[in-house]
């Protein structure tokens, strides 16, 4: 039988001979570090929690029914003569005679859903409403979905009194977080500042040509505007924007057949 030439070397004299290497500095085995740990990474800002369309038009609803005088039917049946004499006044030659520029209404909460989704909104997106009215559509966008900044403009001053109310609530309950912010002015449309705007909506049923115009012309010259939204009446012809798309929503009047919702983007700027 074959010896093994590679004697099993004993434990004792492992340790000894470790024991001389040690003691020659250049003999120690090298320091093996273990990984150090990373550096901490600053924690990204909070995202605020969106809501479903239900969730937050339910919300909305019962702070709007602890504001006295502040619903639809409200707004409908009871608009102040100084008010309704000043909103048809803003409209031109044309909100006097016909008389009804001041009457309201707005999208049902789904059909305010469905136009926020094909609008594809997102964080950097500044949405402003041109008679906003008691601003529910703003703070419904804000609360499902990820903008962060809304702005609404209205001439009635009892409807902006309602809007300012009712956010004052929203931000009592804590259901603005994340920085999202709502402006309200009580301001004529025309008159009013739009340069971050990147969406525009307006409830137009009854606005006038004359009016359309001058928004039409304003809106052309905002550096970032992408997209206007309009309800039954859309932009008079113009060289600046064009229609690409309607769809039939439920509205307040017409909770069965709806209205139809015209979609407009930007197509030039006016040289003048």
């Amino acid at each position: 039988m074959m010896k093994n030439v590679f004697p099993r070397v004993g434990s004792g004299l492992l340790a000894g001979t470790a024991a001389v290497l040690l003691a020659f500095p250049g003999c120690r085995p090298a320091r093996v570090e273990g990984p150090k740990p990373e550096a901490a990474m600053p924690e990204p800002p909070a995202r605020p929690k969106l809501l479903s369309w239900r969730v937050a038009s339910a919300y909305l609803e019962d702070i709007f029914a602890q504001i006295p005088n502040s619903s639809i039917d409200d707004f409908r049946k009871d608009t102040p003569d100084e008010e309704r004499l000043r909103v048809n006044a803003s409209h031109g030659e044309a909100g006097l005679k016909e008389n009804n520029a001041h009457v309201y209404g707005e999208p049902s909460a789904q059909a305010t859903d469905q136009i926020l989704r094909k609008l594809e909104l997102g964080p950097q997106d500044v949405l402003y409403d041109f008679g906003c009215g008691r601003a529910f559509f703003l703070m419904q966008a804000l609360l499902s979905s990820p903008i962060r900044k809304a702005v609404g403009v209205e001439l009635a001053g009892s409807r902006v009194a309602v809007g300012r109310a009712a956010h004052r609530m929203l931000l009592d309950q804590g259901l603005l977080e994340g920085g999202k912010r709502l402006e309200l002015y009580e301001q004529d449309m025309t008159q009013a500042g739009l340069d971050d705007a990147t969406v525009v909506f307006m409830d137009s049923v009854f606005f006038s040509d004359e009016l359309l115009n001058t928004m039409a012309r304003r809106m052309a010259r905002v550096p970032h505007l992408r997209a206007v939204v309009m309800i039954m009446k859309g932009l008079p012809p113009n060289p600046w924007f064009e229609k690409v798309a309607t769809e039939r929503l439920k509205m307040s009047w017409s909770p069965r057949f709806g209205s139809d919702v015209l979609f407009f983007k930007r197509t030039g700027v006016p040289v003048d």
